[in-house]
């Protein structure tokens, strides 16, 4: 028996010898992709900004309240005043590398600072909604809410919470409507979004047994 086993083991650390090679080929050659992508996308020249999705920050759409003497509210508005003058996009969907092959990497420093004023803006609208949330100020926090919705916001938590707050309401409809909106949002976060929105039973109305 001492053969065929010593033969066995000898053919099973061939192809594993022949499947590391195989392998490490292949981690080697997808390096050697990227690293060729990256330079030849070092080498694109500038491109014009004109075909990016802007958000324009629209605060009359949402429950400012300037007479507030709640100092987080307070700072939560007066971030968003501050993120009003500001240029804002949703570039999370992007590599780098992707952002120069499209703009050129003379546009990436702008571009970066374009998607960080979006993730800005929706982590501010999240914060403000939750808090009012907490306060029992239900109607301004679906105001809030439904403007990040409005923006495509990637926040998971964000659409989370609206969802909540229609189920609670047998508001279904509501829940359905802001599941569409998800799909339009162009981040990685979408598809889990919308997961959570379409997978969970909590979020349809329950079938009534006689």
């Amino acid at each position: 028996m001492f053969f065929p086993i010593f033969t066995t083991i000898l053919i099973v650390f061939g192809l594993f010898s022949v499947y590391m090679k195989t392998s490490n080929k292949k981690i080697q050659n997808s390096g050697e992709d990227l690293w060729k992508r990256e330079l030849e996308a070092n080498r694109v020249r500038r491109r014009p900004l004109d075909d990016l999705n802007m958000v324009k920050l629209d605060l009359s759409a949402l429950p400012i309240d300037e007479d507030t003497d709640d100092e987080e509210i307070r700072d939560y508005q007066d971030k968003l005043k501050v993120l009003e003058k500001k240029e804002i996009s949703n570039l999370s969907d992007y590599t780098n590398t992707d952002l120069k092959f499209k703009y050129g990497p003379a546009n990436l420093e702008k571009l970066t600072e374009l998607d960080q004023n979006f993730m800005e803006l929706v982590r501010v609208l999240y914060q403000w909604a939750h808090y009012m949330y907490e306060k029992g100020e239900k109607e301004k926090c679906i105001r809030i809410l439904e403007y990040g919705v409005s923006i495509h916001t990637d926040v998971k938590a964000h659409y989370k919470l609206l969802a909540d707050i229609y189920a609670a309401d047998f508001d279904f409809e509501a829940i359905k409507r802001i599941t569409e909106e998800a799909k339009k949002t162009e981040s990685p976060t979408r598809d889990s979004i919308v997961e959570m929105l379409e997978s969970t039973d909590y979020f349809r109305p329950q079938e009534v047994h006689l």
